[in-house]
């Protein structure tokens, strides 16, 4: 959680919704068998830090959605790229089409949650403070 929040007023929806992001895109990285070459490279931790850094990246491409500048939520391989430089274009894409799984898993989890997080996206989530310890 502190990886998603600096200051008080990042205790957003949005950064909620990016913080469960990571952790489903995390959930997904480390279950999939044809990660497992990628799993024997990096340990947990190192995973955990490239889904965090990959979904506070993708803060900018939910925000010109939800503002309307874009049709639609837009998942860019140069965050992987940015973050595995020396990564070939296979793993990258791969890395990629997990993020859009784990994106499409959390509007699954979403349906019924009465946060509405990317409808209220500015809106003050009392879950950073809940589960603080």
């Amino acid at each position: 959680m502190e990886w998603f929040i600096n200051l008080e007023g990042d205790k957003t929806k949005l950064n909620w919704y990016l913080m469960e992001l990571a952790m489903d895109y995390y959930t997904i990285a480390m279950k999939k068998p044809e990660l497992e070459d990628y799993r024997s490279q990096y340990d947990g931790l190192h995973i955990a830090r490239y889904c965090t850094y990959y979904a506070r990246r993708m803060k900018k491409s939910f925000l010109s959605c939800l503002r309307g500048r874009t049709k639609r939520i837009i998942f860019y391989e140069e965050f992987i790229t940015d973050f595995y430089p020396h990564h070939n274009g296979g793993l990258n894409d791969m890395l990629n089409r997990l993020a859009i799984e784990a994106f499409e898993e959390m509007q699954l989890n979403c349906e019924g949650c009465p946060h509405i997080c990317l409808r209220d996206y500015r809106g003050y989530m009392p879950m950073f403070d809940k589960n603080k310890d």
